[in-house]
């Protein structure tokens, strides 16, 4: 029994859970002959920083090129706005909607696609805390940003994979 639960049960465990298809979070199907990927914006945008670094953990190298031979990621505008969702009974407000929307186009060297990202999120406003608010709004985009790059992430490999 000591012999079984120190080597075979392991051995089992580790069998069974790659049979059934598990794969961690954040693990990609990647075809091998993609290398290199294009990253671009027309004017700066933080949403290019965290593509970059998504690529980077995926071991792809990341340039600005302008070659139509590469996958490439072009930013073309990103805009944040902040409306009020609602008030309380002195008219003051209680929450705001944060709206993030992201329009970009994904070049592959066959094909060219334009395609847009709308997130929301809301958060709660206290008017006695006034630079918690403005922490958490920074948070709130922040997270936004990366969720978009995820998703845009996605959309590239979806795409490639649909090209191959």
């Amino acid at each position: 029994m000591n012999l079984f639960c120190k080597k075979l049960l392991p051995i089992c465990l580790i069998l069974i859970i790659t049979s059934c298809g598990y794969t961690l979070r954040g693990s990609i199907n990647m075809p091998g002959n993609v290398k290199e990927i294009s990253v671009s914006a027309n004017e700066y945008s933080p949403i290019v920083n965290s593509i970059n670094k998504i690529l980077i953990n995926n071991n792809i190298k990341v340039t600005s090129s302008k070659n139509k031979d590469l996958n490439r990621i072009v930013i073309l505008s990103e805009k944040f706005d902040r409306r009020q969702l609602s008030m309380n009974i002195t008219g003051r407000v209680n929450e705001y909607e944060i709206i993030y929307r992201v329009n970009f186009e994904i070049n592959s060297p066959i094909e060219k696609s334009t395609d847009s990202i709308v997130l929301y999120r809301d958060y709660s406003f206290d008017e006695n805390n006034i630079m918690g608010n403005s922490d958490r709004e920074a948070y709130i985009q922040d997270q936004m940003i990366s969720t978009a790059s995820s998703l845009i992430f996605n959309k590239l490999i979806a795409k490639i994979n649909n090209n191959n």
